[in-house]
């Protein structure tokens, strides 16, 4: 099985030949046409550089799409194919921006506009009905513009549900299962915050845009690989899978970057979720080829085609559930041919007088399944991609991913090819149709693997709760199976999440040992441990048994088990040992560390996989702010601090004091309040403050007094804990803490 690792290798002239050497880029777009792939990142001084692949892991470099001074420095360069034109998108040194066109992916291109501002990071969207969409930049939410194809842009709408709480940018845009996504990242390149979410509309790319519980779905603020954003997104040469493209920006304690890092991880569809396999660190399974592919225009391929009677078909057959693609220039009497048996036995696509025609040939003659009204000026003298998903449900039918319309389920068995075609390119089929190829991915561990995605053969039944989401109800019996692709080896927690509904018990396997638990009678879903067991690295599959009862499950999700750690510190040495992140610094003092202050700051203990555990400090307040609360932290695995971005840039749990409350925030890179309670607190007076963890309950301590138990259900599973204040000035004289 071929495999690759992140960062994604990109070779530069100056580059090739030289071991662990590679184009340092950023803001990677990938674009799929005719079977290749194009990747465009922002460009250096010499302007906007072109990569070419056919399965997205091996890269050759091609060189400079344009020759126009202004394209130095070009931020965030896109483009899309439409009618025979691709048009690329630009904002050069930030300052707004132009398009571009030519005849070829890989330019030259020449300039279509002016500038016509809009900030940056333009990318463009067509619908079924072939209207262009502009997506842009902006505060605090992605802007949008209806499109023409001279470039003319109109009024920009505010898109509601893609806030990102401050500066949002790199928006993406592309529809699935009737489905409209977009991606975008937020707040800003050099915090190590930077993350990429997602939400969908079900109306159109103007919204209304919703967004899904797990909105986030890559961030790492790690040092080394941390900084993760503007992706873009991209069907597999699988023809079914999706993955997303993005960069990682190092840096070291001292503030130092050495450039950006392209990356590379799998897309899934666990129900209506959009998930992502990632980010990973170590080696995965590569993206897999079609079951057939070839370039009929290419010698190479020359013995994967029958060539007869103006017919080019491929030797060999689909079965009868796949996906298949075909890329031709239609002329005026090209026809796709899918599902081809014999002369008197296929399905045809052609396109007429702006009609998209779907005719079904057999014994009793020819019908008209699907007569679809093309945009207007649609030629049929440039390349088009025509792909059919035969689904057990129905068959789906595209031309450049423009839906035209769906029909009966179809028998895809057969051949694919073209008849009477001005040209063919592009022809392949796969196995697998509707994302069904997510079933046989392996999941990065660390990380989760869900349960409406396990390997086929699995039982359960899809189960959709009141409040939307899907997940998988299992029985006494029943069981699942799943693939993990496991970083490194060692001892690994093991989390589900899940609802029993009765006295249940449930085991889960591995090649190296078994691991289960008994689970009582729940109101709702909730996060379990069941135990830990030793993982060997690199791939394997488990299974999930239910022996007893029944259960409603959403995933597992799999940590390494890492060393205690534990610690008591108080003065200078206390100032010495905490790990500080970003922020207005603390003051070394005899006393303690002095947070002096009108910033944020954050000092941390443990590592990032810690579960459980304490942490207690003696904090002298020297005043209250409501506005400006300071506090303990929990379970804290994403931490940044920038002056650009939302100003709680952490994933989990703050326990805060502002004089007059107690409260307790959820961190989400934005703040849930789960509790809060009157706690009178005199400034210029030393406290003990205690807060405990342990699974799903968090409890708080003042001066030897428990003040509350809080139990979250769904609650983030690791990370370290801290002390820390968002503005107001304190004195931590002495910490001491316990993490597992």
């Amino acid at each position: 099985m071929k495999q690759y690792q992140n960062p994604i290798r990109l070779p530069e002239p100056e580059t090739i030949g030289k071991e662990n050497v590679w184009a340092k880029v950023g803001d990677p777009f990938v674009y799929r046409f005719n079977g290749r792939y194009y990747l465009y990142p922002s460009a250096g001084a010499e302007g906007i550089e072109v990569w070419e692949s056919e399965d997205l892991t091996d890269w050759q470099y091609i060189g400079i799409v344009a020759d126009d001074p202004i394209l130095g420095y070009a931020y965030a360069p896109e483009i899309f194919y439409f009618n025979g034109v691709f048009y690329l998108i630009t904002s050069p040194r930030g300052e707004g921006h132009y398009i571009y066109t030519s005849c070829n992916p890989t330019g030259p291109f020449e300039r279509l506009t002016d500038n016509f501002g809009q900030t940056i990071d333009g990318s463009i969207f067509v619908d079924d009905d072939g209207s262009l969409y502009l997506f842009r930049a902006g505060n605090p939410s992605i802007y949008a513009h209806k499109l023409e194809r001279d470039g003319t842009i109109h009024e920009a709408h505010e898109l509601f549900g893609t806030s990102m709480g401050h500066w949002t940018e790199g928006p993406g845009v592309f529809k699935r299962a009737g489905r409209y996504y977009i991606t975008m990242t937020g707040n800003h390149l050099l915090s190590r915050g930077y993350r990429i979410d997602y939400a969908i509309s079900e109306d159109g790319p103007l919204g209304p845009w919703m967004v899904p519980r797990n909105k986030t779905i890559l961030v790492n603020s790690d040092y080394e690989n941390g900084s993760l954003g503007h992706s873009s997104s991209v069907i597999g040469p699988d023809l079914d899978s999706y993955w997303i493209f993005y960069h990682s920006y190092p840096v070291d304690r001292m503030g130092k970057r050495n450039g950006r890092n392209s990356r590379m991880d799998r897309m899934l569809f666990p129900g209506d979720e959009l998930v992502v396999s990632g980010p990973s660190q170590s080696e995965c399974p590569a993206p897999p080829h079609a079951d057939f592919y070839g370039w009929t225009d290419n010698a190479d391929y020359g013995d994967k085609f029958q060539y007869e009677s103006g017919r080019i078909l491929s030797c060999e057959a689909l079965r009868q559930i796949g996906t298949a693609e075909v890329t031709l220039i239609p002329g005026n009497e090209g026809k796709a041919l899918f599902g081809y048996r014999d002369e008197q036995e296929y399905v045809s696509i052609s396109c007429v007088k702006e009609h998209f025609m779907v005719y079904v040939v057999n014994e009793d003659g020819q019908e008209c399944l699907l007569d679809s009204k093309l945009y207007e000026g649609f030629r049929t003298d440039v390349l088009h991609s025509l792909r059919v998903e035969f689904a057990p449900e129905e068959t789906r039918f595209f031309i450049d991913l423009m839906m035209q319309g769906k029909t009966k389920a179809l028998d895809g068995t057969g051949r694919i090819g073209t008849q009477n075609a001005q040209r063919t390119s592009y022809v392949a089929f796969h196995g697998q149709v509707g994302q069904s190829s997510d079933r046989l991915h392996y999941n990065n561990i660390p990380g989760k693997a869900f349960a409406l995605l396990a390997m086929p053969g699995s039982d359960g039944k899809v189960f959709r709760c009141a409040d939307g989401q899907q997940h998988l109800m299992l029985r006494e019996g029943e069981q699942i199976r799943l693939r993990l692709n496991v970083e490194q080896a060692g001892e690994y927690h093991i989390q589900i999440l899940a609802q029993a509904f009765e006295d249940t018990k449930v085991e889960c396997g591995f090649r190296t040992g078994e691991c289960g638990m008994k689970l009582a009678r729940m109101e709702s879903m909730r996060r379990l441990e069941l135990n830990r067991v030793i993982l060997e690295a690199g791939i394997q599959e488990c299974n999930l048994t239910v022996k007893e009862g029944e259960v409603l499950l959403h995933s597992m999700e799999l940590f390494p088990a890492i060393e205690p750690e534990q610690g008591e510190y108080s003065g200078l040495e206390l100032c010495h040992k905490a790990d500080q992140i970003e922020g207005d610094i603390c003051i070394d003092r005899v006393e303690g560390m002095q947070m002096d202050r009108k910033g944020h700051v954050l000092s941390r203990f443990g590592e990032r996989f810690h579960a459980d555990g304490f942490i207690e400090a003696d904090i002298l307040f020297y005043e209250f702010d409501s506005d400006n609360p300071s506090g303990l932290f929990l379970r804290v695995s994403e931490d940044s601090s920038y002056y650009e971005q939302v100003e709680v840039g952490h994933r989990g749990y703050f326990v805060g004091f502002d004089g007059n409350e107690m409260f307790i925030w959820r961190m989400d890179f934005g703040k849930k309040e789960l509790w809060r309670q009157r706690c009178f607190l005199l400034p210029w007076k030393e406290y003990c403050i205690r807060v405990e963890i342990w699974g799903g309950s968090i409890s708080v301590w003042v001066n030897g007094q428990r003040l509350v138990t809080v139990m979250e259900n769904e609650p983030f599973p690791y990370g370290r804990a801290g002390v820390g204040s968002f503005g107001a000035r304190t004195l931590v004289k002495r910490i001491q803490y316990e993490l597992r």
